[in-house]
């Protein structure tokens, strides 16, 4: 084993702790990659909810429209931020991003704003500014 020349400097001491840091980040991550597992879990759950929510509001703007001759603005509002809801799911779970839908994070709001005229007997579609 040769001798280190002048002005080298041995720092086998500082090679020793980044590879334990090393180790700690992956066994850290590991952590948070089973964290995360459980929460897709929960959010697959949430999604399968999700599904019978949009056939219950299918279904009643279906009777509102057959009884009412128009679409139900609400309904349609809601139909709008359940469909990002579950948009917002399908991201968290394939990876796509690190932020947890609603109740972690906040509902999302509706892209479209419906407006109802009940004397025309017609609704009017409105994109509202993303």
């Amino acid at each position: 084993m040769s001798q280190p020349e002048e002005g080298q400097t041995i720092n086998s001491t500082a090679e020793t702790v980044s590879s334990e840091e090393a180790v700690a980040d992956k066994k850290n991550d590991l952590g948070e990659q089973w964290l995360r597992l459980v929460f897709m879990a929960l959010f697959w759950i949430a999604l399968r909810i999700s599904e019978f929510v949009i056939g219950l509001t299918m279904l009643m703007q279906f009777v509102y429209r057959i009884s009412q001759g128009e679409h139900q603005p609400k309904l349609m509002e809601f139909g709008d931020s359940l469909s990002q809801y579950v948009a917002s799911i399908a991201e968290f779970q394939t990876y796509q991003t690190e932020e947890k839908p609603f109740p972690f994070g906040e509902w999302p709001a509706p892209k479209r704003r419906v407006i109802s005229n009940s004397d025309a007997g017609t609704s009017e579609e409105i994109k509202a500014p993303v």
